[in-house]
């Protein structure tokens, strides 16, 4: 089986002899260069080794298609020179880049990786007040050449000539911590991460400002990327996010979980929503099981809710076998019992024994969002039901959990 490491070799003889020549193959798997940036907890270099969630994620995704990541060979850049090489030459995968509509021709995308939101950072000892965009203009901010933070802060009123614009975040953060400028316009997780390693502390710092937090990463491939290459990724990546292992955990969720911590969800799910779908999908499994676990596992409507995909019902028999999931169906049929999610928690042996014990009540654990990249800590709402067939099932509906 061909390395990554020969098949970069060849690309990057590609990439800067062959065009000289009058010759630029046709793009495949081989011939992708990839190229990224100092991103923790996404994509850094720690050790000598580059590692982080994006890392992991496209060597799950190319074992997916029966190849071997070589991590020393992915090329470590600064943001502006990856992103200007992404743009104009062919074979080309920058990561983890944000998707913006500002970008959105520029670029091919595989994704989404994890959701991403947008803060400006100060030190606490410094007076700022900004409770409106229009605020933002009182204040010397930094950015990085050609990021996503300076794209949003043109897009929240900024004078394009007024940001304080570097190609290093370690310039940015010795400014910030001299005082030479205010703020610094960033992601919040990787900002945290690289001030801690730059020296300043939690205690040192704040958060002042979102600007904006329904943002996405991904994979950005050259736009002259053939369509075919670019699905294939995809599908890689929509099978890493929906298989699980023999634990009932996918490799998503692992790669996750042991970078960053779970997200609270801003969908608007009440109580009252979860509950009513499990009812409605009980009296159905009463009247005639066989059908209703047909139409759950297809993903119909109620029982997967067309404008809310987040919210939808599966169902156990008593021995914590999968009988029907209307989100993802690839788990009919397997049993879990003793199963557990990336805590440790056996959450779907608790559903099931309180189903048996008290009939109905709520688990919390935590899991993977259809509608939103990224873990999340949900809440299930189960009840005891008995089917058409005479026998028992536990139906369960579940709901994110919001930030209280």
């Amino acid at each position: 089986m061909l390395k990554i490491e020969s098949m970069l070799s060849i690309a990057l003889l590609t990439m800067f002899i062959a065009p000289a020549m009058g010759y630029e193959p046709a793009p495949s798997i081989e011939h992708l260069v990839y190229i990224t940036e100092q991103f923790p907890p996404f994509n850094f270099q720690e050790e000598g080794i580059l590692k982080g969630i994006s890392v992991d994620l496209l060597d799950r995704m190319l074992n997916r298609m029966n190849l071997d990541l070589n991590r020393s060979s992915i090329r470590l850049l600064a943001w502006d020179v990856g992103y200007q090489i992404a743009l104009k030459k062919n074979n080309t995968v920058l990561f983890s880049t944000t998707r913006l509509p500002e970008r959105e021709s520029s670029f091919k995308w595989v994704g989404p990786i994890s959701p991403i939101k947008i803060v400006l950072f100060a030190m606490n000892d410094t007076a700022i007040n900004i409770g409106s965009p229009e605020d933002l203009k009182n204040y010397k901010i930094a950015v990085i050449q050609n990021s996503a933070e300076q794209l949003l802060a043109i897009k929240a009123g900024l004078d394009p000539k007024d940001l304080v614009v570097e190609n290093d975040s370690n310039i940015i953060m010795k400014r910030l911590e001299d005082g030479t400028i205010d703020a610094w316009a960033y992601a919040d997780i990787p900002g945290m991460w690289l001030l801690d390693r730059y020296g300043i502390k939690t205690s040192q710092y704040r958060t002042v400002y979102d600007l904006g937090d329904d943002f996405e990463l991904y994979y950005a491939f050259n736009k002259d990327t053939p369509d075919s290459l670019v699905q294939a990724f995809q599908r890689a990546l929509n099978q890493t996010k929906q298989e699980k292992d023999l634990d009932g955990i996918g490799d998503y969720e692992k790669i996750l979980y042991k970078y960053i911590p779970p997200r609270y969800s801003k969908q608007n799910i009440t109580d009252e929503q979860v509950i009513r779908l499990a009812n409605f999908t009980s009296s159905r499994i009463e009247s005639d099981a066989p059908d209703a676990f047909k139409k759950i596992s297809a993903g119909e409507h109620p029982f997967k809710d067309k404008d809310n995909p987040a919210l939808y019902v599966f169902v156990y028999d008593t021995e914590i076998n999968m009988i029907a999931h209307a989100d993802n169906p690839r788990l009919v049929g397997m049993n879990f019992m003793g199963k557990v999610d990336v805590s440790g928690k056996k959450f779907r042996d608790d559903i099931v024994a309180g189903a048996i014990k008290n009939r109905t009540g709520w688990v919390d654990y935590i899991y993977t969002n259809p509608a939103e990249s990224g873990l999340y800590y949900k809440t299930t709402y189960y009840t005891l039901t008995r089917g058409s067939d005479g026998k028992l099932y536990v139906v369960c509906c579940g709901k994110y959990k919001e930030a209280q």
